[in-house]
């Protein structure tokens, strides 16, 4: 190993054993594991960073107006936020397609996989992360298909990984609570945040990839308010969505999932 080499893994290693809050320092190291080499990773698990977070996004349509990628945006941007916020936490890669059933799959560029494909695929992850070392594996999802086969997951490999001290654990604050406190705030605003392609989906996007929002084409849905899609692919209002209201709404998704983390995570008080 040449020194800049072996500079960049101490201070790697030094970072996570101390467990710096300090955003500045934090950044001189990736949280994404796909970032680091072996030793790399290696070292930083021995250092104590031995929770990793697996998010998985998709490719679906959103209207004329959203990349086909958001979700995968979004997923990336929450991932390494909430890795930071918890300190010895590493992102496995994102996973960047998911099922995406029904009328989505009328556009071009939707890809569905199969609930019981993306099942497997996430469980391989895990078990590959448990045979690095990862003692606790958080499965999160941006997209709403995600959500009961990563909650139907997470038992199941707990009862796999147990014995061998990985535990898994399904976060689903980041996303259901989060949208229901989402919608809350814009009605309080007198905006309608929900929708496919709507307000929050649009703001949200911006806030993180605004090379993914064509400013141009946003046009409010013919069923604004509602989930019921038109022949563009969209629902709501995304017209009054701007990257301040993406930050607001991610802060929410992030400190959401950020509590229910800690919460599972902290041993319980003696009484």
């Amino acid at each position: 190993m040449n020194r800049p080499s072996l500079v960049r893994v101490l201070s790697c290693v030094c970072l996570l054993a101390a467990g710096s809050t300090n955003m500045s320092a934090q950044h001189l190291q990736s949280v994404f594991i796909e970032d680091l080499t072996w030793t790399e990773l290696r070292d930083a698990i021995a250092a104590g960073a031995t929770t990793a977070i697996v998010f998985s996004g998709s490719v679906e349509e959103s209207g004329p107006h959203l990349a086909l990628g958001k979700h995968n945006f979004r997923a990336r941007a929450y991932a390494e936020r909430i890795a930071r916020a918890l300190t010895r936490t590493l992102v496995a890669p994102i996973i960047p397609a998911a099922p995406s059933p029904g009328v989505l799959t009328q556009f071009p560029g939707t890809i569905d996989i199969r609930p019981e494909i993306f099942a497997e695929y996430n469980a391989d992850i895990v078990r590959s992360l448990a045979r690095s070392g990862f003692t606790t594996v958080l499965l999160l999802g941006d997209h709403g298909p995600n959500q009961g086969v990563l909650a139907a997951l997470a038992p199941r490999l707990n009862s796999e990984l147990g014995a061998r001290g990985t535990r898994v654990w399904f976060i689903s604050d980041g996303y259901a609570k989060s949208t229901t406190e989402i919608d809350a705030l814009a009605a309080s605003r007198h905006l309608v945040a929900d929708g496919h392609g709507g307000l929050w989906d649009t703001a949200e996007l911006m806030a993180v990839a605004p090379q993914a929002v064509r400013r141009s084409r946003l046009a409010r849905g013919d069923s604004a308010g509602t989930e019921i899609m038109d022949r563009r692919g969209m629902a709501g209002d995304p017209r009054l969505a701007t990257p301040a209201l993406g930050r607001e709404f991610g802060d929410i998704r992030v400190r959401n999932a950020v509590a229910q983390i800690r919460a599972l995570l902290t041993p319980p008080r003696a009484q």
